[in-house]
């Protein structure tokens, strides 16, 4: 029997990913000039891909209003702690800069297990977050204020690696209103090996490259979502190319290897030796990504977090 591991699934959309330009469109996410990447035009795109009804431009304004109002609020010539402690306020206190609203902590979906809600538009609209929306809100926000922050990730988690004037890098760990966070704390509370930190799978900051294969994950979670498991594992292949220690995306591409033995194998063959002679190549491919997908991810230090 194959490895299995089925991981909970997002919930499906009412607008169903285009097959014909998915995977073109991921590929030329990773096109762009990555010393000058854009977080807020590549995550507001993926989200696109993800829902067509979303306007980039008008996103992009709306990013562009929260960071002119940040910026009335910094004192003269911030210093790049100013700058966080004020994306800090801006964010997780209720006052007149964000309409009394603050951004805070989805309990009701903190995995973001429902797709939508790892949508930019989603968490800017009603105000609750995730361990995707929430981070990336952050750096998206740090960005345009000219600091030097970055996604780095945990186990089925994402946090800010922000390094200040001084040259000295800081976790922030924007679910918790970006408090100072210590690796050991993730440590302490994640399966994270020895292996995993060696091999850049977790707490290392992501470079750009990396970061948009992270934010194009959700790509392949909807795909899965809609059960279309060989367009999910065609598109964890490009991003596992760009982003080689992708763990998580190993584990989603075995995920809908899985799913694809189960209905097309499991749920109609009751043993292997009722499968047809002309499947059993099909069969065995299957096997294969599905066990050596985990395989490759349990090499690189991860490990399945028990929920």
């Amino acid at each position: 029997m194959p490895h299995i591991l089925v991981f909970l699934l997002a919930l499906f959309l009412p607008v169903s990913i285009a097959l014909a330009d998915i995977r073109s469109d991921v590929r030329e996410l990773f096109t762009r000039d990555m010393n000058i990447l854009d977080f807020a035009r590549v995550k507001i795109e993926v989200d696109r891909m993800i829902d067509p009804r979303i306007d980039v431009e008008t996103q992009l304004a709306q990013i562009d209003q929260m960071v002119a109002t940040i910026r009335s609020m910094l004192p003269p010539n911030a210093t790049s702690w100013e700058k966080v402690e004020t994306i800090r306020r801006y964010t997780y206190q209720a006052g007149d800069w964000n309409g009394s609203r603050a951004f805070s902590y989805d309990h009701g979906d903190p995995y973001g297990l429902d797709v939508r809600n790892k949508l930019l538009s989603d968490y800017i609209q009603d105000r609750r977050g995730n361990c995707i929306t929430m981070p990336f809100l952050f750096i998206i926000l740090g960005q345009r204020l000219g600091l030097d922050v970055t996604p780095a990730m945990a186990p089925l988690h994402v946090f800010v690696k922000f390094t200040d004037d001084d040259g000295v890098t800081h976790n922030l760990e924007a679910t918790s209103g970006a408090g100072r966070t210590r690796d050991q704390h993730y440590r302490k509370l994640l399966p994270i090996t020895d292996a995993a930190v060696s091999n850049g799978v977790f707490l290392t900051p992501l470079d750009a490259e990396q970061s948009v294969a992270v934010i194009a994950a959700v790509i392949v979670e909807e795909l899965i979502a809609q059960e279309r498991y060989h367009d999910a594992m065609s598109v964890a292949d490009i991003l596992i190319e760009h982003y080689s220690m992708f763990a998580y995306i190993m584990v989603k591409k075995a995920t809908a290897a899985y799913h694809l033995l189960r209905t097309e194998f499991h749920e109609k063959y009751p043993t292997a030796q009722d499968v047809p002679e002309d499947q059993r190549a099909y069969l065995a491919y299957l096997q294969r990504v599905n066990q050596g997908m985990f395989d490759r991810a349990e090499s690189l230090g991860w490990r399945a977090l028990q929920r």
